[in-house]
């Protein structure tokens, strides 16, 4: 939903397509992302359900996209201001690339760009409806960091948005360390999509992982996890409960 502020040309208010937008909330929503660093770089998942409101509309949406050549962009949120965040970092990558110095943005570099764009945007009170994890690996130093959608960013050796910062983050706080195996951190990351998925509404069981090393990036085919949900906890989960049906 969007509202339009008539804006005062003199003596005439400018006609509609200069009218300036505001999204007031996020129409069609990817849920968590979670991401690690492991030996040889940064493991990402991110399922591909699209949620409109509360009706789960769309189940094929990536999430995770490639950024030059060493970075690996996930999001939260609205799905179109992630597409027009696409867009900005597609100007800013050919940008780059123009000036043929053999020198390419590193996830640094690309992190500190996605924090200035959305403290920009937040400062104009039309926000980028997004939560943004950046991984990357460049000249052998692995990169993780998140920035919200109002700007606030940060580093870590694990991070996860939206449920994942809740449900997932307790787990990779006593799994993860920092020698980690592929096999191992995808193990890890399924475990916490696992919890997403049985906890999470917006949730689905198909899912993408992905990882940037030196080599570049590679992201998984979308496959389901196996479930179990006999739990005597999910056949009567209100029973119990105080002003239960």
């Amino acid at each position: 939903m969007t509202f339009t502020i008539p804006i005062d040309n003199g003596d005439a208010v400018k006609n509609a397509e200069a009218d300036s937008q505001r999204t007031l909330y996020p129409y069609v929503t990817g849920t968590s992302i979670v991401a690690i660093k492991y030996k040889d770089g940064v493991l990402m998942a991110s399922d591909m359900g699209g949620s409109y409101g509360s009706t789960l509309r769309y189940k094929n949406i990536e999430r995770m996209k490639a950024i030059g050549k060493h970075s690996l962009l996930g999001a939260s949120g609205e799905i179109s201001d992630f597409q027009e965040i696409l867009r900005y970092l597609d100007e800013l990558v050919l940008n780059d690339n123009m000036w043929d110095d053999g020198n390419s943005l590193g996830p640094k570099e690309v992190h500190n760009y996605l924090t200035r764009v959305m403290y920009n945007r937040r400062n104009k009170f039309n926000p980028l409806w997004n939560t943004l994890v950046l991984g990357g690996v460049k000249n052998g130093e692995t990169y993780l960091g998140m920035v919200s959608m109002i700007g606030v960013s940060f580093e870590d050796n694990h991070v996860a948005t939206g449920f994942g910062n809740h449900l997932a983050r307790p787990i990779l706080r006593d799994e993860w360390h920092a020698d980690l195996s592929f096999e191992d951190g995808v193990k890890l990351l399924e475990k916490c999509m696992r919890v997403l998925l049985y906890r999470d509404r917006s949730a689905i069981n198909k899912l993408q992982i992905a990882k940037i090393t030196e080599e570049g990036v590679t992201v998984s085919q979308p496959y389901s996890l196996k479930t179990f949900w006999e739990f005597k906890a999910f056949h009567n989960p209100t029973a119990g409960a105080e002003g239960s049906w």
